[in-house]
């Protein structure tokens, strides 16, 4: 009756997630047609995971083309350690909309499946939430903040949509994540220089720099390490973005839901141990991603490579060729193929890979330490094959005693400093190493002209740097 009179209607129930285990919770309104109009959904493991760690919420909004709102509350803060970042979710919501009366009643149906939210102290939100004053209601014995994630986003978007030149957009992204992944007050406030002055005095407003100087946005952030930083980063933008495909894939809320549930049973069930997570280096926040991965998109040839690596190749060389493919993994591939030569650009400058048997590519990473390098792992993945032995030195075998000292004494000191704490002085040598290096291969990969130009595009800015040419060797 109360269908027929246009009223909504709301309930709760337990166990109604095909897949997702028992214990879970569903708070659900049904508009006037009798379709679901909002929907609150709760696992047991998330429950479980909210009781035991309160004090942190981070509220992730993702808005679908439709106009709904997906809130995922992932729970945050240095001292938790979970399995990937699909274990921080701990309540997922579609406001029926986002009023403020609507945001209020979707943090009912939270507080109702969880009554240890008062201990709740921080709730981490983005610049794009419309009501956070409707949190922080919910929520009186915590303070709203802005996130260090959500503030790395929204940097990242705001340089992509200058449509700078592709070195000059890149220098930035890089920049930013450096200070994302080591958010000290000199980093920050670097970044916040480097923007002041790259970015147009009338577009500079937008960016919103001076949040890089607000200290509260990093304090707990800023109590990671150096790693954890690096993998807390990628980890949420990893499940931040399949929890948004999901959502708009789906066209109404029930079959939504189910499949939020179905999701993030497999993200939990397939999460690999900690351990195995710092194995590889942390990417860019994704300044390009690639296709969301589907049941036929190239994933499990990237999981045969990963496997491929460990089974042939010594650690060090496994630990060196898993940090190339996670850039693979978080970037977009252009390739192209001619006669004797797979053209790959991974998001910098275009590098050859040899076809005959994919052992030999142009870029510094192969030439220097005989591995299977970034290029050549896209062309594996693109092509759905697996690491073979003759790819890579006989030196970085397994079951082989063949050392060449002066790679592996190279390999030594890169993964010494890889996993070395940050210093200033340090982190400055291997910035100026990896230049050097760079420059010297660009001028022996060049004709005579290309040659003359940068020589003295070097001369000049030498010159203007340093001091006259009688006072420079370059």
């Amino acid at each position: 009756r109360l269908l027929r009179a246009g009223a909504p209607w709301r309930g709760v129930r337990r166990d109604v997630i095909c897949g997702a285990g028992r214990g879970c919770l569903v708070s659900y309104e049904l508009d006037a047609e009798g379709r679901m109009a909002s929907v609150s959904f709760q696992s047991a493991a998330m429950g479980a995971l909210f009781a035991r760690f309160p004090q942190a919420l981070l509220v992730h909004r993702a808005c679908a083309p439709s106009g709904r709102a997906l809130y995922v509350f992932l729970a945050d803060g240095p001292w938790l350690a979970v399995r990937g970042a699909a274990g921080r979710v701990v309540h997922l919501a579609v406001p029926r909309d986002e009023s403020a009366r609507g945001l209020a009643r979707m943090c009912e149906a939270f507080r109702a499946f969880n009554p240890a939210w008062w201990r709740t102290r921080v709730l981490l939100v983005g610049p794009d939430l419309p009501e956070p004053v409707a949190l922080g209601q919910a929520f009186p014995g915590a303070e709203v903040r802005l996130s260090a994630f959500h503030v790395c986003k929204h940097l990242q978007e705001q340089i992509q949509r200058l449509g700078l030149e592709h070195r000059a957009e890149q220098l930035l992204l890089s920049t930013l994540h450096s200070t994302m992944c080591k958010a000290t007050e000199s980093k920050r406030r670097e970044m916040h220089r480097v923007l002041s002055e790259t970015v147009p005095p009338e577009l500079l407003p937008r960016f919103h720099a001076h949040w890089l100087l607000t200290n509260k946005i990093w304090a707990v952030h800023g109590e990671r390490g150096f790693k954890k930083s690096c993998d807390y980063f990628m980890e949420l933008e990893t499940v931040t973005q399949g929890l948004s495909q999901v959502f708009n894939a789906e066209l109404f809320l029930e079959t939504c839901i189910a499949s939020f549930a179905k999701y993030y049973q497999k993200c939990v069930s397939e999460t690999p141990p900690n351990d195995a997570v710092c194995s590889t280096a942390c990417p860019d926040l994704r300044a390009a991603s690639q296709t969301p991965p589907t049941s036929n998109s190239p994933l499990q040839a990237e999981e045969r490579i990963m496997q491929s690596l460990s089974d042939i190749c010594t650690e060090f060389a496994a630990r060196l060729c898993l940090s190339e493919l996670a850039v693979v993994q978080k970037s977009v591939q252009l390739i192209g193929t001619s006669t004797d030569a797979v053209n790959v650009q991974i998001l910098e400058d275009a590098h050859k890979v040899t076809q005959e048997g994919l052992c030999h590519c142009t870029c510094h990473f192969n030439q220097t330490f005989q591995l299977p390098c970034r290029h050549i792992q896209a062309v594996l993945n693109s092509e759905r094959k697996t690491l073979q032995p003759e790819m890579l030195g006989r030196q970085w075998q397994k079951g082989h005693d063949v050392v060449i000292e002066s790679v592996q004494g190279s390999a030594d000191y890169l993964l010494e400093n890889l996993e070395s704490p940050w210093d200033e002085s340090q982190d400055k040598f291997l910035a100026v190493s990896s230049l050097t290096a760079e420059v010297s291969q660009l001028l022996t990969c060049c004709s005579t002209e290309e040659f003359e130009l940068r020589c003295s595009t070097l001369r000049a800015l030498a010159d203007s740097w340093i001091g006259p040419y009688m006072q420079v060797k370059l």
